[in-house]
């Protein structure tokens, strides 16, 4: 994986995101812009790291929860509540579209994404796993943003590094 993927909620759309979509709260209000970048720099102050699979520019509307903890009170990635939010994804009967946890260095849990489409998407996001590490904004994001990412093979639940979100990557070629 040689690009890194940026995600970052903003107020407008960004001239040099890879990918954005407009926001909306359940209720139809607008909530703003997420945005993606696919380079090595970090791009913007709030942008935290997540797995490039996640960027689809033809990906379809998404209802999403949103994991941003405060960057003053986040937990370590390898915490048994981030990992216990991590079995349970494996575990899910109806596994989400997407997964991505979000970093801002090795070592901390920084969030998460998870989107779903579909009838049941609001009623399975209420659940979300990693809403019990920390608060989650449930949100609805319009097209051209995510795409869809087969759910990890189970049941191993670590990074291929501890520089990778998870699920994505791999162990670097020796």
């Amino acid at each position: 994986m040689s690009e890194r993927c940026w995600l970052a909620l903003v107020d407008a759309v960004p001239p040099t995101a890879d990918a954005s979509a407009a926001l909306r709260t359940p209720d139809g209000a607008p909530a703003g812009w997420l945005a993606a970048w696919l380079q090595g720099s970090k791009p913007v102050r709030a942008a935290r790291r997540a797995d490039p699979r996640i960027v689809d520019p033809d990906g379809a509307a998404a209802a999403i929860s949103l994991v941003l903890p405060d960057r003053a009170a986040l937990t370590i990635f390898d915490d048994p509540a981030v990992q216990g939010a991590r079995r349970a994804v494996l575990a899910d009967a109806e596994p989400a579209d997407l997964v991505t946890t979000l970093l801002i260095d090795a070592s901390h849990f920084a969030g998460s994404l998870t989107a779903r489409r579909g009838p049941n998407a609001v009623a399975l996001l209420r659940d979300d796993p990693f809403r019990r590490v920390s608060p989650a904004t449930l949100l609805f994001v319009d097209g051209g943003l995510l795409g869809t990412v087969p759910p990890p093979v189970g049941p191993v639940i670590e990074r291929h590094g501890s520089d990778v979100p998870w699920p994505g990557g791999r162990f670097p070629a020796i």
